[in-house]
C-alpha cells in the first residue's frame, strides 16, 4: 500500500467519524428546543446559556426568553425577547410575543417607529465606518471635483447629494444606535425603588416597575441613574435590579 493511499484511508476515517459525532450530538441549541418540547425547562435553559457561549443569536435569546417565562421568570423573559429584537430588529414575531408578555405584567405594548429599526439593520460599527466613509468621500468629491456647466456637473451635483444623503442617514442611525445602548430592563419581580442619590439609604422618589423599560443617564457604584419611559420619573436604581440591553447574559 503507497503512502497516498495511507494518507487518503486516514482522511476518510477522520472524516467519517467527524461526521458520525456531528450526526449523533446535536448541538446545545438544538438540544434546549428539544428539552422545551418535552417541558424540561431547567435543562432547555442550560443547552441555551451553553448556545449563547459559542454564538449569541436572536434565535437563541428568543427560545431562552420563552424558556425563562416557562420557568416563571417573566421580567427575564422580557429582557431576552428585547435582547432578540435587538439582533433582529425586524422580526415581527419576536415583538408580538415581547409585547404579549409586557401585557401579563400590565406594561403598554411597544410599538417602534420604522427609523429605530432601520438604524438597526446593521450594526453601530458599520454604521460609523459608513458615516467615515462617506465624510471623506464628500470632502473628495467637494474638493476635488469642480462641476461644470451640462450634464457632467449635474452628475457631479448629484454625487455629492447622495454621499452628503448618506452621511446623515449614518449620522442618525449612530446616534439612534447609541440612545439603545442607554436602554435597559426592570428585573426584579416586584416594584423597583427609586432614590434620590445612589445609596439604598436615600429617600425613596418613585418606583419602576416590574419589566419596564428605562433610559439610562449615569452610574455610580452600584447604582444607575434612570428615567422611565411610561412615568417619566427620574432616580437611583440599583443594579442588581436594573440590566442594559448590551449587557450580554
Amino acid at each position: 500500500m503507497s503512502q497516498f493511499t495511507r494518507i487518503l484511508i486516514a482522511f476518510l476515517v477522520t472524516t467519517t467519524t467527524a461526521l458520525a459525532v456531528n450526526t449523533t450530538e446535536p448541538s446545545p441549541f438544538w438540544s434546549g428546543i428539544k428539552a422545551y418540547e418535552q417541558g424540561d425547562y431547567a435543562a432547555a435553559k442550560t443547552n441555551f446559556l451553553t448556545a449563547l457561549k459559542a454564538n449569541e443569536t436572536a434565535a437563541v435569546r428568543h427560545d431562552l426568553g420563552l424558556t425563562e417565562l416557562q420557568l416563571g421568570h417573566p421580567t427575564e423573559a422580557i429582557w431576552q425577547l428585547e435582547r432578540a429584537l435587538l439582533l433582529d430588529p425586524l422580526n415581527a414575531d419576536y415583538r408580538e410575543k415581547l409585547n404579549l408578555v409586557r401585557e401579563q405584567l400590565g406594561l403598554p405594548a411597544i410599538t417602534r417607529k420604522w427609523y429605530f429599526s432601520f438604524s438597526q439593520i446593521v450594526s453601530l460599527n458599520v454604521w460609523i465606518i459608513a458615516a467615515t466613509v462617506s465624510f471623506w468621500l464628500l470632502l473628495a468629491a467637494w474638493i476635488l471635483l469642480s462641476p461644470s456647466e451640462g450634464k457632467s456637473g449635474s452628475r457631479i451635483k448629484l454625487l455629492r447629494l447622495f454621499i452628503l444623503l448618506i452621511l446623515l442617514l449614518s449620522l442618525v442611525a449612530i446616534w439612534l444606535n447609541l440612545e439603545t445602548l442607554k436602554t435597559g430592563i426592570v428585573l426584579s419581580t416586584e416594584n423597583a425603588s427609586l432614590h434620590a442619590a445612589p445609596a439604598t439609604a436615600a429617600p425613596e422618589i418613585g418606583f419602576a416597575r416590574p419589566g419596564e423599560r428605562l433610559r439610562m443617564l449615569d452610574q455610580h457604584n452600584d447604582f444607575y441613574e434612570v428615567k422611565t419611559r411610561e412615568g417619566s420619573t427620574t432616580g437611583w436604581i440599583s443594579k442588581d435590579n436594573f440590566r442594559l440591553l448590551t449587557l450580554k447574559k
